[in-house]
């Protein structure tokens, strides 16, 4: 549905972003990272707003930088972004029935009547009430605001949902619900998800695959489960025992987490307990191993628990 093949994306001309292949497909893709690691960099080229400085972004069959101003505009009724934080992707000088009126005004023509009638069924669909269509941005909570943002991106009955972390700044309880709601969504309208997030349970709920960039590149990529339970990267094993678990030890670090990535070699080696010379010479190149793709040259040590915390889970 949506690719990108061997892209590298940056600003001003510098590369940040470094061949890096996604195919949004049925099920969910997730792309997990820590903040910097260029996650949402990946997102804004897939919805058209950043060119590549090399390799394609394709739509279907075709490359989306090509495309002419009535197929952009197509391209945009099917791939909507939902953004992180609803009190800056909503305008806050607009109701929010007017919010939603906009993007159903840019891509369809109906009467007042059967607009109306439409925002009180997006409305309803993410569990608000519809005279909550009445209200402005900060006369919502910010769980309300997040399903407001997903009614508003619904309205053009898109295939697709870009989602830039869209649970990050809710508390515990309202993330259960919202990401309870884009599970239904996903059911009920066969929507699909790209989905941009630090945070593993969220991937885990939504996505089939996933893809686990450090420092602009891709290191482990496959299906969620098996990378989330059974890390076969360094970098991923980091990630999953840095979440705290409840009634257990607190998380420890791998490595120096505040140690830049390394510019020769295997980007991760600086923070990395299995670095050898060999990963302080030769960026490793992704290969199959163990029901997935990871850029590691002791990928199956790793696999087999030599690690802590990399076995099991």
């Amino acid at each position: 549905m949506l690719k990108a093949d061997n892209v590298t994306l940056g600003y001003g001309g510098r590369p940040v972003v470094h061949d890096v292949s996604v195919e949004v497909t049925e099920g969910g893709v997730g792309l997990i990272g820590e903040s910097g690691s260029g996650k949402t960099t990946v997102a804004r080229a897939l919805l058209g707003l950043i060119k590549p400085m090399s390799g394609a972004i394709t739509y279907g069959t075709r490359d989306l930088n090509a495309l002419g101003r009535a197929d952009r505009a197509a391209f945009r009724g099917q791939v909507q972004p939902v953004f992180q934080d609803g009190s800056e992707a909503l305008d806050p000088r607009m109701r929010i029935g007017s919010s939603i009126a906009e993007a159903l005004d840019a891509h369809h023509r109906l009467d007042r009547a059967a607009r109306d009638a439409r925002i009180t069924e997006l409305l309803e669909s993410v569990g608000l009430d519809p005279a909550l269509a009445e209200r402005r941005p900060h006369q919502l909570s910010g769980g309300q605001r997040q399903r407001a943002v997903i009614a508003r991106a619904l309205a053009v009955e898109p295939d697709i949902l870009v989602l830039d972390e869209p649970t990050s700044a809710l508390d515990v309880t309202v993330q259960a619900r919202v990401l309870d709601l884009l599970a239904s969504l996903a059911s009920s309208r066969g929507l699909t998800y790209f989905l941009i997030t630090h945070n593993l349970a969220v991937v885990d709920r939504l996505c089939r695959t996933s893809q686990v960039l450090f420092a602009g590149r891709v290191v482990e990529a496959g299906p969620t489960r098996t990378l989330l339970t059974r890390p076969a990267h360094p970098y991923t094993a980091a990630l999953r025992d840095a979440v705290p678990k409840i009634g257990g030890a607190p998380p420890k670090a791998v490595g120096k987490v505040e140690a830049a990535p390394a510019t020769e070699g295997c980007a991760f080696q600086r923070r990395c307990p299995l670095a050898t010379d060999v990963c302080r010479t030769v960026r490793p190149v992704a290969r199959e191993v163990a029901g997935r793709n990871v850029a590691c040259h002791r990928a199956e040590e790793v696999v087999g628990g030599q690690i802590s915390g990399a076995q099991g889970g």
